[in-house]
């Protein structure tokens, strides 16, 4: 029996194939040229140390049992929060930095990049760099754009606010899966490396399941775990 052919893409499928290319081109270009603390995609292969990620919290369901987690296996992990889920949970957030981790913005609604200007992205940065201000004492330096996007505009003004967009190099799009076997078997096709920074998300309950092994794994072939801002000052 024959397999049917394979169906053409279509033109904005095509569109968005481009689109894509070169918006990892961009990155590549941008984390060669500039300096960590303005923009990372990933750390230097020389100094043994990986990053864990985690975007769209504090969930109050699964963050606590994460944290759990690091804590048990003495790892440092950085959290970029949503706004609107700092304003609710700020216990959590006290709790994330108090055992060690670092903080940083993912804007206050986590709107879609291309409905956001730059003006609209700069007030949701204040806004949340005011509950931060409240809750820790002191706004925070790292930033994630929702999926990762960003033009140059916004950019330019993160850079003058004193922001420093960390990206990612590895993602097993543990939100898009139906199950903890799939986040494993993702995990599995890119063993972590030096520099890597892992991205996953605490609003979903896979995390806590695959990261122990992981870690064990990580640590067995001489690997270590900090943050963004260890590469940033040197102490990595």
């Amino acid at each position: 029996m024959t397999s049917a052919p394979a169906q053409p893409l279509t033109k904005s499928a095509v569109q968005r194939r481009a689109a894509r290319g070169l918006r990892q081109v961009a990155r590549v270009t941008m984390a060669a040229v500039l300096p960590r603390n303005l923009f990372m995609v990933k750390g230097p292969s020389s100094g043994g140390t990986v990053c864990l990620t985690f975007d769209d919290g504090p969930h109050p369901i699964n963050t606590p049992p994460l944290l759990d987690m690091l804590k048990s296996h003495g790892v440092s992990a950085t959290f970029f929060l949503i706004g609107k889920n700092v304003q609710q949970h700020p216990d959590l957030v006290r709790r994330i930095v108090s055992e060690g981790h670092v903080v940083g913005h993912h804007t206050f609604h986590h709107s879609k990049p291309g409905l956001m200007s730059s003006g609209q992205l700069m007030d949701e940065i204040r806004q949340t760099d005011a509950l931060f201000s409240d809750i820790l004492g002191r706004p925070v330096r790292l930033f994630r754009p929702p999926w990762g996007k960003l033009t140059a505009s916004k950019f330019v003004k993160l850079w003058a606010g004193r922001k420093t967009v960390v990206l990612w190099n590895v993602d097993p799009r543990d939100c898009e899966c139906e199950n903890v076997g799939a986040v494993r078997a993702k995990l599995a096709e890119t063993p972590l490396q030096a520099g890597d920074i892992l991205l996953m998300h605490d609003d979903q309950p896979y995390p806590t399941e695959v990261l122990p092994e992981l870690i064990a794994d990580a640590r067995r072939r001489g690997l270590k775990f900090g943050t963004p801002l260890d590469w940033i000052t040197g102490t990595a």
